[in-house]
């Protein structure tokens, strides 16, 4: 057993067992608890300088409080018994895996099955996070690759093979270089030299931590894709020397078939790559920081939102749906799926069952955001009972109660039964007008309306509390059943004469309301999935109604029946579907963003279609059409504002993000003053932009809501602009001045969609707690609330 001395400490130790060995070294277990030890083959005495420096100024590890060893630094030069420098000491870290079993979707399901994206998120939050307390003390990581980076079961993750990073000590100024590099993780103005020779940066480093951070949320390389180009694809090294990755506007590989989108992702971490990736290629100091990328992540997990139909599903709230579903649908393969088939010993009679080290919650750097995740777990965890909620609430009460129901359920069989096969009949009358993207939706809101019905049926409302939203409950009071709408109110869209409200949800309705009374006169059900946007034309006779997959409809609202379906724009609708649909009353232009980030202008009288290419994924984008129907702005992934020609789909300028506007709290929300003065823009953030529009210039910067900024409108007198965000506010401000007048706070989930009347005299909210609210402009008092019971 060999006795090995620190040269800082001067405390023995023994090894004990080798558990790896290399061409650089061997290491070992040592008599220390807690540490081993690294030994070297070449032994030189700039080696050891290098440790020496790197042992005198650690940088401080993220989650110290955590009891967690994020980093594997050196802590002692060993040497042997005549004084001859070996190796090092450095802290052993605990159960954990290669960061490629976590990102790999095969092993992922093998290894770690309950790794799902929230998971992944928060991993990635902490590799930046330990990036970042790298960088802040002068070190290069250089070789970072998935083979050095370690992961446990709670997404805590460490970074190995410290000893190759390189370091500057801070009073000679002597660098001590990284020697070594991966394929696929080099930057390009990196590639092809010496690297003994080239005294890197964080800026390199970005690179790499992109590529990482890309890899855990997508599950694959980000130069990797469909290659259009001659001949053969080039090799990966190539592609990043080009700078070609699926979303850089002149690149030679496209998304595939298969390929996760972009879009998937949270604004801002779409922002980040694009950064990273196409504007980092030719100016590499545009690249996120590893802090950057701290706060676009954590971000990120804040917007993240459960599955109503897999709890091991999360997305983005800002891509509006599950896309795990819709993938599932469309492939038949689940990446994250909850219920793998692992083969497992059998166990022995005379051992305890072990609880599973991969289904504890994750930890990040940011305390919070863990704790949230632990909760919503443990709400969903509660709704586990399988069946439906209504079961669930059933077998949850008492038994004498239950007793009490037996003969109610037993009448509600036959019909429960006839109800069923009504569905199916319905689902295939329906058949024609679905498509794998939007039957999710179908059945996740068809569920819902059959809960509802069988709830008022059976009398149940007061123990049925998990069906609803906070603050709204269910009634069993038939006369009141099914008003209002189920899901999210996407659309709202008001008269001319103020008279008449529409408002459209993605439980796939639009209904038509007395603005004055608040009675509801008519349902429009023909999209049979999510609505976009409604618009009323033709001076208050007419309705222009889209839904997700670039269905647009026009409706005669005097009969509320449908008058026309406009198959030639279908026909043309955005490839991935549309997110957001503008319309100007007078010209009956119309203009559709997808998904995808291109967006299509078409004329509804005369059915010429301009299509403007995609040239960045834009899930976020907001639009707007110039009240003389001459211009269209929109915002993009990549920070920008753009203004378009309507009648040939030119661009015509770029708004610059100046004056505290960063690219980085991306445009969530856009609106114009009815002269086309005053440009107004919400961010992601929860600032607010006042922008001279003629001049392309950003007069004020109002600190508005504490989340997004959802939605924004202006008063039709130019006084007053509104502003509705993710916090759960409505606030009414000062157009001239940019003064907030009053702040509304009756929603009980976030803004999703505002409108004025006309005669400025109603402000219409609708939220994502299903209600609309009509208030007072004026004064902010709340007139009505318009809900479905």
């Amino acid at each position: 057993m060999k006795v090995l001395k620190g040269q800082v400490s001067g405390q023995t130790l023994s090894l004990t067992k080798k558990i790896a060995s290399s061409g650089e070294g061997t290491v070992w277990t040592t008599s220390r608890k807690g540490f081993l030890a690294k030994l070297y083959h070449e032994r030189s005495p700039e080696r050891f300088q290098k440790l020496r420096v790197m042992i005198a100024h650690p940088p401080q590890d993220p989650m110290q409080e955590k009891h967690h060893v994020s980093l594997a630094w050196p802590q002692d030069i060993l040497e042997s018994q005549q004084g001859q420098p070996m190796g090092f000491l450095m802290p052993e870290i605990g159960e954990s895996v290669k960061l490629s079993t976590i990102y790999n979707p095969r092993l992922r399901s093998r290894k770690a099955p309950r790794f799902n994206w929230y998971y992944l998120h928060t991993a990635a939050l902490n590799i930046a996070s330990t990036m970042e307390a790298i960088h802040r003390e002068g070190y290069v990581v250089g070789d970072v690759k998935p083979q050095n980076i370690l992961v446990n079961s709670q997404a805590l993750i460490s970074i190995i093979d410290a000893d190759s990073f390189q370091v500057q000590d801070p009073h000679t100024r002597e660098v001590f270089r990284c020697l070594v590099g991966s394929e696929g993780f080099t930057p390009a103005e990196l590639l092809g030299k010496d690297l003994a020779s080239v005294d890197q940066t964080d800026v390199h480093d970005r690179f790499r931590l992109g590529v990482i951070v890309f890899l855990l949320l997508f599950g694959d390389q980000p130069f990797k894709g469909k290659w259009i180009g001659r001949g053969e694809s080039p090799q990966p090294t190539s592609l990043i020397e080009k700078g070609f990755w699926p979303y850089a506007p002149q690149s030679l590989i496209r998304p595939g078939p298969n390929t996760i989108p972009l879009s998937i992702v949270h604004p801002q971490l779409q922002s980040c790559f694009h950064q990273c990736f196409t504007q980092g290629h030719t100016h590499p100091h545009l690249r996120p920081s590893a802090q950057q990328w701290m706060q676009a992540l954590q971000k990120a997990v804040t917007s993240l939102s459960t599955c109503h139909l897999e709890s091991n599903h999360l997305y983005s709230q800002s891509y509006g749906h599950c896309y795990w579903c819709d993938r599932k649908s469309k492939l038949g393969v689940d990446i994250f799926s909850p219920k793998p088939v692992i083969p497992k010993p059998a166990p022995k009679p005379s051992q305890a069952k072990q609880p599973n080290p991969w289904a504890k919650p994750p930890v990040s750097a940011n305390p919070a955001l863990a704790a949230a995740y632990a909760q919503r777990m443990q709400q969903l965890q509660k709704m586990q009972i399988p069946h439906s909620r209504i079961t669930r609430s059933i077998l949850q009460m008492p038994l004498g109660q239950r007793k009490s129901w037996l003969p109610s359920i037993s009448n509600s069989v036959l019909g429960m039964i006839l109800c069923g096969f009504s569905f199916l009949g319905l689902g295939l009358l329906l058949a024609p007008e679905l498509t794998p993207q939007n039957f999710t939706y179908l059945s996740t809101s068809t569920e819902r309306a059959a809960k509802q019905w069988l709830a008022s049926k059976l009398g149940i409302a007061s123990h049925v509390s998990t069906l609803n939203q906070p603050g709204i409950s269910l009634s069993a009071d038939p006369s009141n059943a099914q008003k209002g709408h189920w899901d999210t109110i996407t659309t709202l869209s008001i008269s001319p004469d103020s008279n008449t409200l529409v408002s459209g949800s993605r439980d796939f309705t639009l209904k038509v309301w007395d603005l004055n009374t608040g009675q509801l006169l008519n349902t429009l059900s023909e999209h049979y999935e999510p609505v976009v946007s409604s618009h009323i034309i033709d001076q208050g006779k007419s309705l222009i109604s889209s839904s997700v997959s670039g269905k647009v409809l026009q409706w005669d609202l005097s009969t509320a029946s449908l008058s026309k379906n406009f198959v030639s724009y279908a026909a043309m609708r955005p490839a991935g579907g549309v997110r957001a649909t503008v319309i100007d009353p007078n010209t009956q232009v119309m203009a559709s963003s997808a998904w995808g980030g291109s967006i299509l202008l078409y004329n509804l009288q005369t059915d010429k279609v301009i299509r403007i290419p995609s040239q960045l994924m834009a899930s976020e984008q907001a639009m707007v059409i110039s009240p003389d129907a001459k211009s269209l702005v929109t915002s993009n992934s990549d920070g920008q504002i753009q203004q378009w020609a309507v009648s040939t789909g030119k661009l015509l300028r770029r708004l610059p993000n100046t004056q505290g506007w960063q690219s980085s709290e991306l445009t969530s929300a856009i609106a114009l003053s009815n002269q086309g003065k005053t440009l107004i823009t919400g961010s992601w953030g929860g600032a607010i932009g006042l922008w001279d529009f003629p001049a392309g210039r950003l007069v004020k910067t109002l600190n508005a809501h504490e989340k997004m900024v959802a939605a924004l409108v202006v008063s039709f007198d130019n006084k007053l602009f509104v502003s509705g965000g993710d916090d759960r506010q409505i606030k009414i401000w000062d157009l001239k001045t940019g003064k907030l007048l009053k702040t509304l706070t009756d929603h009980q989930e976030g803004i999703s969609a505002l409108a004025i009347s006309p005669n400025n005299k109603w402000l219409v909210s609708g939220s994502r707690d299903r209600s609309i609210k009509i208030w007072n402009l004026q004064t902010g008092k709340l007139i009505r609330t318009l809900l479905n019971p």
